[in-house]
């Protein structure tokens, strides 16, 4: 039996991309760890997806995260991961860095279907931002709307592993929701 569908903050929904021609996701992108050796603070992100109607867990979704290396904001990290039974995908990241002027974010894509679930495959994303009173500390720079209010996604809800030190690192999750 799947665990309850929701708790905690509300989700947020993802928009639904046009279909077309979409590039193939490179095996090697599978992965957990997307920071792999790069310096900055340590992230481990949690994204739970639920269906938008029904709340239940969707799974066997592929998550795919892209955000600017904090050192490199022009560089980017990206990794994927499948979802589990419960609907949820984790990874470990670092921080993100920021581009002036825009809120600190991790863009997220959910693709579902495709070939290995016998149709073709629907694509949502949306941005998750990371609050500013956490990214102000850690990344120096101007700092973008504080308050974001996209047509899709949402904040992410962000602690600090040690409360006296950021560096320490920080745990973050969201749920998203996905379909009509």
């Amino acid at each position: 039996m799947p665990r309850p569908a929701h708790r905690g903050p509300q989700p947020v929904p993802l928009a639904e991309i046009p279909a077309g021609p979409a590039p193939d996701l490179p095996l090697e992108l599978v992965r957990r760890d997307i920071a792999g050796d790069r310096p900055g603070v340590p992230l481990m992100l949690r994204i739970r997806v639920l269906h938008a109607a029904s709340h239940l867990p969707v799974t066997a979704a592929v998550v795919d995260l892209r955000h600017p290396a904090p050192a490199a904001p022009a560089a980017e990290l990206r990794g994927a991961q499948v979802t589990d039974v419960d609907g949820y995908a984790e990874f470990r990241t670092v921080h993100p860095g920021r581009i002036p002027g825009e809120p600190v974010r991790i863009d997220a894509s959910v693709h579902v279907g495709g070939i290995l679930a016998g149709g073709r495959a629907v694509t949502y994303a949306g941005p998750l931002f990371v609050p500013e009173q956490i990214a102000g500390q850690i990344t120096p720079g101007p700092a973008g709307d504080p308050d974001p209010h996209p047509i899709a996604g949402g904040p992410l809800t962000v602690v600090p592993r040690d409360r006296f030190d950021l560096a320490a690192g920080l745990l973050a999750t969201i749920t998203v929701t996905v379909g009509n």
